[in-house]
């Protein structure tokens, strides 16, 4: 597994991160502090894409809005991407990094896009029901 991605500094412009091999737990929580207070991107991914099921977790930060995007391999050999259910957020877009995404797919609680990671780094998937907010 891989784990990589870049931060977005006003003045210096995308600064990329260094890619970490078969990264541990504290490697996640080092990388995905950063983005408490900065913005950008983080991308942890299978090496080896499987023929279905999930391969890439990715995080996309923008001003203490985190969208997360799990993307799968369905066994028909479509592409499928899961987001953060978060109903209570409202159905309002929210610019995140030059995109629009509905505010029902994110969180603002860096706590659980760590929790996030670390199930991927640990079981390669986030499951459906995982990425509910209640």
């Amino acid at each position: 597994m891989k784990l990589g991605g870049y931060i977005v500094d006003a003045k210096m412009g995308r600064l990329q991160i260094p890619i970490v091999y078969n990264p541990s737990p504290l490697d996640l929580e080092v990388v995905i502090s950063q983005f408490s207070t900065q913005d950008g991107v983080a991308c942890l991914y299978l090496e080896d894409e499987p023929d279905h099921g999930p391969y890439e977790l990715n995080l996309y930060a923008d001003s203490g809005n985190f969208f997360i995007m799990m993307n799968q391999y369905l066994e028909s050999g479509e592409h499928e991407v899961e987001v953060i259910n978060n109903p209570k957020a409202g159905a309002e877009m929210v610019d995140i990094l030059g995109d629009l995404y509905p505010a029902s797919a994110m969180t603002r609680d860096i706590n659980l896009i760590f929790v996030f990671f670390t199930e991927f780094l640990r079981s390669r998937d986030v499951g459906s029901d995982f990425l509910k907010i209640s």
